[in-house]
């Protein structure tokens, strides 16, 4: 009987990894301040209707950049609700 072949060893090759702000870790940043007053109108009163966007933002961005964009006690709010698993009707304002 043969002797099974050595397997072959290839090494794999390592993502590169972007440079990153280490106050941030891996979240990006977004430049709040940059947005109109109209734009962070429209942002809250789209999350006021779909919560699904204060947790993407948080994801993206960081809870900071949330709780300002949202204010924190909006934040606050949609985390409790989303803690009480089940439909909420009305939404928050």
């Amino acid at each position: 009987m043969p002797e099974p072949r050595p397997v072959a060893v290839v090494p794999v090759p390592q993502p590169e990894c972007a440079d990153v702000d280490d106050d941030v870790g891996q979240e990006q940043q977004l430049d709040l301040e940059d947005l109109t007053r109209e734009q962070v109108i429209d942002w809250r009163a789209r999350a006021a209707h779909d919560h699904q966007l204060v947790f993407d933002h948080i994801d993206r961005y960081g809870e900071t950049s949330g709780r300002r964009l949202f204010t924190s006690r909006f934040v606050d709010q949609v985390q409790r609700l989303a803690g009480l698993g089940h439909l909420n009707l009305c939404h928050i304002l």
